[in-house]
């Protein structure tokens, strides 16, 4: 694969990823766990600083692996991300209906529905760049 090629799969991978973090802190102010099976048990602020208190080593171990200088690591790291960012838009897509949804357009649209469309257009680059 040629240099300007992987430049833009990184960019285009990180694009994706900037969109879900951006969509996570979105997913604070609208109460998202109340969504989730297991967090929509918990109260109110034990819920909200369950949800938030997660995301930090899922993170932590997403930016590790993704950036990983081994690239078999980071390759299939980034494939299991770009497979999420689009399992995750059908989810939104489903539950855009059920009570208690609160995210709205245009900000869902972008941040959840693009970084679909993101991970999806990453795992067709790969493919046709024969990295998958």
């Amino acid at each position: 694969m040629d240099r300007s090629h992987s430049n833009w799969a990184h960019v285009l991978f990180y694009l994706g990823l900037a969109l879900f973090v951006g969509h996570e802190m979105d997913a604070v102010t609208r109460q998202e766990w109340q969504l989730l099976p297991l967090l929509s048990l918990l109260e109110g602020e034990v819920a909200r600083v369950t949800f938030i208190a997660v995301h930090i080593p899922l993170f932590v171990v997403l930016f590790w692996l993704t950036g990983h200088r081994s690239a078999t690591i980071r390759r299939r790291s980034q494939i299991g991300v770009d497979v999420v960012l689009v399992v995750h838009g059908v989810a939104h897509w489903a539950m855009s209906g059920v009570e208690g949804y609160l995210f709205e357009p245009p900000l869902e649209t972008v941040m959840v529905f693009g970084g679909a469309l993101v991970g999806a257009l990453h795992l067709v680059v790969l493919w046709r760049s024969r990295e998958i």
